[in-house]
This record gives C-alpha cells, structure tokens and sequence, in this order.
C-alpha cells in the first residue's frame, strides 16, 4: 500500500477533524469501509495537499459510506447518534453536528443498496430517490490522506470527485453550486500533483496545449475520470459530455458564477469545457 498524501500547506479546521474522527471511530469499530467526499475532499486534496486554490470554503461533509443493505446503514445511523450527533428533520442523509457552527453531514450509503439504474431509494416510502453512479468507483479509486497524526482516511481523487460533480450539476443544475466546483477542478488539476506527468508520460497533451499547463491539466483531467470508472458510468458520463445543450449549459452556469465576465476569461472557460469533452470522450 502506497504511503499517504500528507497535509503540508495550511491546517485543517480542527471542527472538521473532530467530526472526521468521530465518523472515523464508528465506521471502524462496524468494520464499515467509507471514503470523504464533496466540497471537504476538494478543499483537503487541492488547497492542504497540493498548496493550490480550492474554491468556495464550506464546513459541510459529504462521506460515501459503502454498506451491505439498509440495516446495515441504519446501524451506523444510530451509532453516531449516540456519539453525539443530531438527526435532520427532513434529509434522509443528514446529520448535524452541534458545534459553533453546526456542521452539516451527508452520509451517501452506497454498494448493497444500489438498484439497477445505479439509485439509491430511501425506505421506507422510498420517495426519496439520489443517484449514486460513480460512488463505487470513488471508493476503488480514493486516495489515502493522513490529515492529522493518527488519522488517515480514503479521500475521493479529483478524476472520481469530478465525474460526481458533473452527476449532481446534471441532478441540480437550478442551484448553481455544482459549476464552480467543476470550474475549479478544471482550473488546478494541471498544477495539483500532475506537473511531472505533463512533462513527462502526458507531455503529448501539454505539447498539443501549448506548454499551458492549466487547459492540458483540463484535458488530462478528462482522460483520468473516463479512466478511473467502469463502462457503465463511464457511457452515463459520455451521455453528458456529448450533448452540446448540456456542454452549453455547464459553460454559461461556470462564466455566470465567476467574478469576472471579461472577454479573455469567457474563452478560458469555454476551453476548459472544452477540453474536459475532449479528453473523456478520446478514452474508448
């Protein structure tokens, strides 16, 4: 086993450390195999990792946790109740750490659950439907973070976070949240870790980008996540990438969002997409 990313720029919010531990704790003592996910996995990963921009800060966590049924996830439920957290009163998901601020937790059971189309229904009405395509492959393919001494926990890679991401644009395209994630894996992916491989195995792409290291990390980028997931998502994700209103849309929401609307920024933001495109669709 390869050693751990080691946390070497900034130090991570002892709130979420304490709520990390605790999921930690549970998810070990009932053998429960999980990983970090969301907006907290590209914070960790990008800024404290790799010293780069990680976007918009949050003090929400998203957990992909891999269970054998639903009983299964009720236990775990139940477990962190007891070590101090708080249902939601409306998601399925949610839980609520009481610390100043309260910290919100979205627990995604995943692995026996699924059903055939890769959803996962919430018992037992079952009305609450969520996708969870991709959180297989998230976990197969997360890497290893030691974010403090003793705690080193499975966190999504950017390739895996990035085809999550475009799944939950695709779910909740109304919210505009999901697009400057997107925008910002883009962004950093050259610069996070990838620059030996752009100068050495990808230098084809950056040779092809013009040595900019920020549009070939975008295709790279692309190549990776088609890559990392198995057939099935991957044609879930080409069904995305090859659709130009969708394209179109996921550009205009990144300009919408971003602060600046100048010429020069619109066309490095259509070339990101861009390149994303064409870098998963190369991957048969």
């Amino acid at each position: 086993m390869s050693l751990p990313l080691e946390i070497s720029h900034d130090q991570i919010d002892p709130l979420i450390l304490e709520v990390v531990r605790k999921i930690d704790e549970v998810a070990r003592k009932h053998e429960t195999d999980y990983f970090l996910a969301g907006a907290t996995a590209r914070e960790v990963i990008l800024r404290h990792v790799f010293g780069r921009p990680a976007g918009r800060r949050t003090l929400d966590i998203d957990f992909g946790i891999a269970v054998r049924d639903w009983e299964h996830f009720q236990t775990l439920k139940s477990a962190l109740v007891e070590a101090g957290f708080t249902v939601h009163a409306h998601a399925h998901q949610r839980l609520i750490y009481p610390t100043t601020p309260p910290i919100i937790v979205d627990l995604i059971p995943f692995g026996g659950v699924e059903r055939e189309d890769r959803t996962i229904a919430w018992p037992p009405e079952e009305d609450f439907v969520m996708r969870v395509a991709g959180f297989s492959e998230a976990m197969e393919s997360s890497v290893r973070v030691r974010l403090a001494g003793d705690l080193v926990v499975r966190v999504v890679s950017i390739p895996a976070l990035l085809v999550l991401k475009l799944f939950a644009w695709l779910d909740r395209k109304q919210e505009k949240r999901d697009a400057p994630d997107i925008h910002t894996l883009l962004k950093e992916y050259g610069d996070a870790g990838n620059e030996d491989r752009l100068y050495g195995e990808a230098l084809n792409i950056l040779e092809a980008e013009g040595y900019d290291v920020e549009i070939a990390g975008a295709r790279l980028l692309g190549g990776d996540a088609a890559v990392v997931v198995s057939a099935d998502t991957r044609r879930r994700v080409r069904d995305i990438l090859e659709s130009d209103r969708e394209m179109e849309d996921l550009t205009n929401q990144i300009i919408m969002v971003s602060a600046r609307h100048n010429p020069e920024h619109v066309r490095r933001c259509e070339l990101l997409v861009s390149k994303l495109r064409q870098g998963f669709l190369q991957v048969p």
